[in-house]
């Protein structure tokens, strides 16, 4: 944008078009021009991002670096890149309350259309965004999307947004673990970068970590190509803290958890992020659902907030020949607090769409290292009363076509949704995508938490002994890998759900190196299979049958 249109862009940034841009009443230009600083500086350091589409509509996200006072933002949205077309302008305002952080929805949109956006102060330019409106509800086109979670920034490069940022998606789905309020990792030791702020306590500490972490490049592209769907998980705030579990947040005192640093995190995260609570619910509700098509339903949830404390201290491997641990694992205890229960049982059983899609933060697909240990106790391993309600109302409802998609555990899976482990058939399908970046049970992980393996870096390969181990162990599983890292890619319509685990040769260089999706003969490592592509039949759950 030249010196002379932004001017004339930032005059006329009242006028709207056909569509209509909805700033929060906080930051809305309503008052006059002389409430606004003169200052002309400021950077869009972190890029843009979009958020939640719907057929109509869509959030549109930035902040401002290097800026004191109020500060007027201009907002464009076009139907086309160098925006001869403009369709809505709006003027905005940054403030410190905020950390400068723009949010704006935007209504009145076409379904199932591309749009561009950009943001520009007196003198700065945001890079241009672009997002896909959501379909329409009677489309049967193929929906295409990707989901990923735990970037820790330290551990590894982005490769896999360098490749996800040229893909052809409708959006993104972000399932937490966006940030780690810890800094586990430094360039120079096991790590390839070191987090100059150290773990995160105070509102401050937990917005730079989102200001670092956008940094990245391959990060920032992604953001600027696709809209994306978030969710939360614990790393936002600390590890494996539970939000219904009060003041400890069921953790011991040398987690440093408080109500306070939950508050901070949350604060940081809506700040951060082209997504706002939902009003007039308990708690910061961002458990939603959102529709595409036909064919596709995906059901937000939130795991952290209203949760119980973890079983048994929140033991990494439990002893399941001890019935006192088995019943301290299949005690009644909330995963997802009763409000959200009824929620997802609610969306699953009126859902039209022939896909169902469980946004999960955590496996629900049970853990298991050797036939007689539990192994990860904080997703729904350790919540077994409410794993099974869920899973056993699938079943009595008869409700079909319900796929789960899972960040969290640094792993890749796909397998088999069972009520229990000795069931022969599934109730729906479950698809686990590894991690961006963050440490993975082959690359150190399963060293640091039971004491075997090795990982061998920059291309771990654990031993074909311990695959045997875990793939023996969970018989629900089809495949899995624990040494690479990546994303989930899914295509879905009324033919079938295809997902696709996408796994990048390293991350301890930068490259866009993939594994292949299928590999006929196999590897060791590998596990049983070389296949790392499904495509699930409606009316046929489960990978196994």
């Amino acid at each position: 944008m030249s010196e002379a249109t932004r001017r004339s862009f930032l005059r006329g940034a009242g006028v709207t078009g056909a569509a209509i841009i909805i700033a929060p009443e906080a930051l809305a230009s309503g008052v006059g021009p002389r409430a606004f600083s003169s200052a002309a500086g400021g950077t869009f350091a972190e890029g843009v991002i979009a958020g939640d589409p719907t057929t109509s509509g869509m959030t549109l996200w930035t902040r401002l670096h290097d800026v004191a006072g109020r500060i007027p933002v201009a907002l464009e949205v076009a139907t086309d890149k160098g925006f001869r077309k403009v369709i809505a302008k709006k003027k905005i305002s940054a403030v410190a309350a905020s950390d400068f952080s723009v949010k704006a929805q935007i209504k009145g949109l076409k379904p199932y259309t591309q749009y561009y956006y950009r943001f520009a102060t007196k003198s700065k330019n945001s890079p241009v965004g672009r997002f896909r409106t959501a379909l329409p509800a009677d489309s049967n086109q193929k929906v295409r999307f990707a989901f990923f979670s735990c970037q820790d920034f330290t551990f590894g490069y982005y490769n896999a947004h360098a490749v996800m940022a040229k893909d052809d998606l409708d959006f993104v789905v972000n399932l937490g673990d966006y940030i780690y309020a810890e800094a586990y990792h430094s360039a120079g030791g096991d790590g390839v970068r070191t987090d100059p702020g150290g773990e995160a306590v105070t509102l401050k500490q937990y917005r730079n970590k989102y200001k670092l972490y956008r940094t990245d490049a391959n990060l920032r592209a992604m953001h600027s190509n696709f809209a994306m769907i978030s969710t939360w998980d614990d790393h936002e705030v600390v590890n494996n803290y539970a939000g219904g579990a009060g003041a400890t947040g069921g953790l011991s005192p040398d987690k440093k958890y408080t109500l306070a640093r939950q508050k901070a995190g949350y604060q940081a995260f809506f700040e951060s992020m082209p997504i706002s609570p939902i009003k007039g619910s308990p708690g910061q509700r961002i458990y939603r659902s959102l529709r595409f098509g036909k064919h596709v339903e995906i059901i937000m949830l939130d795991e952290r907030q209203y949760r119980d404390d973890q079983p048994l201290d929140d033991t990494g491997m439990v002893d399941v020949t001890n019935p006192d641990n088995v019943a301290a694992i299949n005690a009644p205890r909330q995963y997802l607090g009763a409000a959200q229960l009824t929620f997802l049982k609610q969306r699953l059983k009126s859902s039209t769409a022939t896909w169902k899609v469980i946004a999960n933060e955590a496996m629900m697909m049970n853990t298991k290292f050797g036939a007689g240990t539990d192994f990860n106790l904080d997703d729904w391993t350790g919540y077994q009363a409410q794993r099974a309600e869920v899973l056993t109302y699938i079943r009595d409802n008869a409700i079909a076509n319900v796929i789960s998609i899972v960040g969290d555990i640094h792993t890749f899976a796909a397998g088999d949704l069972r009520i229990n482990d000795g069931d022969a058939s599934a109730v729906g399908t479950e698809f686990v995508g590894g991690s961006i970046s963050s440490q993975g049970l082959g690359d150190g992980g399963l060293k640091a938490s039971v004491g075997i393996g090795d990982a061998k870096t920059p291309f771990p390969h654990t031993d074909k002994g311990i695959y045997d181990i875990l793939l023996g162990a969970n018989p629900w599983l089809t495949n899995g890998d624990i040494d690479h890292h990546g994303y989930g890619r899914v295509k879905a319509d009324g033919a079938g759900f295809g997902c696709d685990l996408v796994r990048m040769k390293t991350i301890k260089q930068k490259s866009t190196a993939k594994m292949p999706l299928n590999d006929p003969a196999g590897a060791p490592w590998n596990g049983n299979s070389g296949t790392f592509s499904w495509k699930v039949a409606p009316g046929h759950p489960g990978l196994s049958g």
